[in-house]
């Protein structure tokens, strides 16, 4: 019977002493305001799309767009608008540009060529059932890096002669390269190239597409959408950090990767919350900046976290709000300024602006 008591006691008195449960602290939410720079904007034209924004390292946007000459990249900095486009790229045959790589001293273009190059009838039937014909460009489809001058002046190209299509890339300041893609059984791989354009080795990534590819087609489906491994290698994009590559696999649940020139690998598990699906990084020289959806294919205003490099745990959360829907696209935040570009009313118009706390309640947004 005493045991009986002393037991009870000590029971009681182990609940009395251990601490309560609190609710885990709020993350700090934030409001991005971006205004119009007036010294950054130019006339074009609303049916010409654009494809994707990056910032060099000084904040300034670079973004790519299809022009009447084709695809080029535009550099919004403080000399002005410079133009890169793809008709100099007069020593690539039929070149078609797909990526491109700002650093402090060159601009990278990741294009695409056709070697003896033919035009052929095709005969197609359109949506009506009728048979059509068209001129088509066929022959041998080779890669190439392009390389200009920050003052646009094109400078030649590298011929990447080995079996592997490159679909995104990055340049390191010592001017070789690290490239994603598909090797020539369409097996995603992630290399690294010399100065040259040769290829020095593949890299293991773990849990990556080029690592467990059933995996990451069920995890990117989480995100609403079915692919498989060839086609999700498409939704990736890299960026440069602290002299180092991160690669972001947008709508899966792969981590970010931290790539060395050396091929060295740092793997970051980012502690967003569940439902939500990584889309896009938003460059920055301090922490991380993700864009989240619920969705790859979600059109509500962007959500932003920003997260520590080093264990990828969300510090702070940002948010735009659009009432009518996204017209702005940030491109990257320098020293707490973010930039953005508006494309609309036949302008093309770079943003700038700075976060505001918002005031919220402790249980709206947690840990």
């Amino acid at each position: 019977m005493l045991a009986i008591v002393l037991l009870y006691a000590l029971a009681a008195g182990q609940q009395n002493t251990s601490p309560s449960k609190t609710s885990p602290s709020p993350i700090p939410l934030f409001e991005i305001r971006l205004s119009p720079d007036p010294d950054s904007s130019i006339t074009f034209a609303d049916s010409s799309p654009v494809v994707s924004t990056q910032c060099d390292a000084n904040g300034n946007p670079f973004i790519k767009t299809f022009g009447p000459d084709g695809l080029q990249i535009l550099g919004f900095t403080p000399k002005g608008v410079i133009a890169f486009a793809t008709n100099q790229m007069t020593d690539i045959p039929e070149a078609r540009a797909t990526d491109f790589f700002v650093t402090d001293s060159a601009l990278y273009v990741l294009v695409t060529g056709i070697e003896n190059a033919r035009k052929e009838e095709i005969i197609y039937k359109d949506e009506a059932g009728q048979e059509k014909k068209r001129l088509e460009t066929t022959g041998d489809s080779r890669d190439y890096i392009a390389r200009f001058d920050r003052d646009g002046s094109y400078r030649g190209s590298l011929k990447l002669d080995f079996n592997f299509h490159p679909i995104q890339f990055a340049a390191f300041d010592s001017g070789s390269f690290v490239v994603a893609g598909l090797d020539e059984s369409r097996v995603p791989r992630v290399g690294l190239l010399n100065s040259n354009g040769q290829l020095v080795k593949y890299l293991q990534l773990p849990k990556d597409i080029t690592d467990k590819p059933k995996s990451a087609e069920k995890s990117f489906a989480t995100s609403g959408l079915s692919a498989s491994v060839d086609v999700i290698a498409m939704f990736a994009q890299f960026h440069a950090y602290s002299g180092n590559m991160l690669l972001v696999r947008a709508g899966s649940e792969t981590p970010i990767y931290e790539i060395r020139e050396s091929g060295e690998v740092r793997t970051v598990r980012v502690k967003i919350p569940n439902g939500l699906t990584m889309d896009h990084l938003i460059p920055s020289s301090r922490n991380w900046f993700i864009g989240v959806r619920k969705s790859v294919l979600a059109d509500e205003s962007e959500t932003i976290y920003e997260i520590s490099p080093e264990s990828g745990k969300p510090l702070r959360l940002y948010r735009i709000e659009n009432k009518d829907g996204p017209k702005e696209a940030l491109a990257c935040e320098d020293q707490g300024t973010f930039s953005g570009i508006r494309h609309q009313q036949g302008r093309l118009t770079v943003l700038r602006g700075t976060a505001e706390p918002v005031k919220q309640k402790a249980s709206s947004v947690a840990r």
